[in-house]
């Protein structure tokens, strides 16, 4: 990384530092190294045929003022242990970027023919590169979004830092000051509903499969367009797996293995992970009309004790990585870098650990296989969602909501997906994330019928059904605290404490 004397620096009033033209990480883009840094810049582009007045709104701080020429781009720096949150160009005033020095660059393009602002919240859990980042991605977004909606100014950020599993934070992110969409996990949709943060809506863009719109519904009327869906699945290297149809079966195959290859690598924990695989287990046992029974506690012992014997299949000596919060706390990819690289049998985790798993063993990448985990003996699975949800205050005009319906309409529409799935923000050869789209037309494709991963999963897409959304946190903390505790009988390195984050 360069020093700051050798980058082009034009100082402002109160000594906030501006660069005009490419900044350190647009140069590293130039030099075919997208990933290679994370700088925190807000970068502003200006294509419009007059100068941008722009100043950053930050209440930390003195705002700082400084002027974008025409057809060129400035660079301004994230504060050390603070944040860009807020910039006003031309009277255009965006919120909750969410720019820190270690974090993504905030993009702003201007045109010259915007007239309002849309701030969305992009769904940040998916796949990438190792010390990678989403800002091609990103780009592309904003790029692909304005070009067919010239007078709008679309803020998109995509940062875990948002924090969409705190409902907490939720209620703020969907205030008045907040987003005006949001990408996020469907488990929360009664809730938001519930509190009045969030807007019916119309989906008008490409069909979404039925556990997908299942997951909108609330009092029977969509509050959210469906994104993504997500599934559990168990990967291994032989094509046996396929015959696997229930626990006690998977439960043999494993004893018939090699002692090497008797472990399985996977997250068993976590304030959010516990209740899901636990309802999961429940539905495989009871069925799918039972579910509401698996809200009720204590747990049903049986449930847990089918659990118990997929997560003691970890244990080595006196360590279980995947219950003690090792691998709960890992790095993206840890978990699926132990199978990858054969010290481990099998692996489970969403349709898009594939990307991991290819990554670090591109020679075996045809020969991945996977079936939906068998938590139980009956077959039945869930889809989890994603869906994009609409601020009932700070989008309550007509002009917002056609600027929301748009925006959704193209995020769920099959480029952006096969955009997004097929790892085309990446560089060539990065394998494909292979996250479950959760709209029908997606499918039909050619090049996703023939893909190894996706051919494998299209029937468990047909036939899921949808995972409840009415999970509250108080009922979600005890679930989770109640169901450790009993495994931890049997498993004594569980891991209870709180934590959270995506199923």
């Amino acid at each position: 990384m360069s020093s700051a004397s050798n980058r082009q620096r034009v100082m402002r009033p109160h000594g906030v530092p501006v660069r005009q033209g490419a900044g350190l990480c647009a140069l590293m883009g130039m030099l075919a190294l997208p990933h290679a840094a994370l700088c925190g810049d807000l970068v502003v582009r200006n294509t419009g045929a007059a100068d941008a007045q722009c100043h950053i709104v930050d209440s930390g701080r003195a705002d700082a003022v400084f002027t974008v020429k025409a057809q060129d781009t400035a660079h301004v720096g994230a504060p050390a242990g603070g944040m860009i949150n807020s910039v006003e160009c031309n009277g255009l005033k965006t919120r909750e970027m969410h720019i820190t020095p270690k974090g993504m660059d905030g993009y702003v393009v201007l045109n010259g023919r915007q007239k309002r602002v849309l701030n969305v919240s992009l769904y940040p859990f998916i796949p990438s590169l190792p010390n990678g980042n989403f800002q091609t991605l990103v780009q592309h977004v904003i790029t692909t979004y304005q070009d067919s909606n010239p007078d709008v100014l679309l803020n998109a950020v995509m940062s875990e830092d948002v924090d969409i599993y705190n409902p907490a934070r939720l209620l703020q992110l969907l205030s008045g000051r907040g987003y005006d969409v949001v990408e996020l996990d469907t488990l929360y949709i009664e809730f938001l509903a519930a509190h009045k943060r969030i807007a019916p809506v119309r989906i008008s863009g490409d069909a979404p499969w039925q556990p997908g719109h299942d997951a909108v519904l609330y009092h029977g009327v969509t509050y959210a367009v469906p994104s993504w869906l997500c599934l559990d699945f168990l990967y291994s290297y032989s094509p046996d797996i396929k015959d696997i149809h229930g626990l006690d079966q998977f439960m043999s195959y494993l004893n018939r293995e090699p002692a090497e290859k008797r472990h399985i690598s996977a997250d068993f924990s976590g304030t959010t992970r516990l209740p899901s695989l636990y309802i999961d287990g429940y539905v495989q046992r009871y069925g799918y009309d039972h579910i509401r029974d698996a809200f009720r506690m204590p747990p049903d012992p049986q449930v847990v004790n089918s659990l118990m014997r997929l997560a003691i299949t970890c244990t080595d000596g006196k360590e279980n990585h995947c219950v003690d919060g090792t691998l709960s706390r890992a790095a993206d990819g840890d978990v699926d870098r132990i199978f990858a690289e054969g010290k481990s049998g099998f692996d489970i985790g969403f349709s898009e650990q594939s990307f991991y798993i290819n990554l670090f063993n591109p020679t075996h990448a045809a020969s991945l296989a996977m079936i939906p985990v068998p938590w139980g003996e009956n077959g039945q699975t869930m889809l989890y969602s994603d869906a994009f949800v609409t601020n009932r205050t700070s989008c309550s005009s007509a002009s917002c909501q056609a600027d929301s319906t748009a925006f959704t309409t193209m995020m769920t529409g099959k480029e952006i997906k096969t955009y997004i799935a097929f790892s085309q923000d990446l560089p060539q050869g990065t394998p494909a994330r292979h996250l479950l789209v959760g709209t029908r037309p997606f499918w039909d494709q050619q090049q996703v019928r023939d893909d190894p991963v996706y051919s494998q999963v299209r029937t468990v897409i047909e036939t899921g059904q949808a995972f409840p959304h009415d999970l509250n946190e108080s009922l979600r903390d005890r679930m989770a605290r109640d169901v450790c505790l009993m495994l931890r009988k049997d498993i004594p390195q569980y891991d209870c404490d709180m934590t959270k984050g995506p199923m």
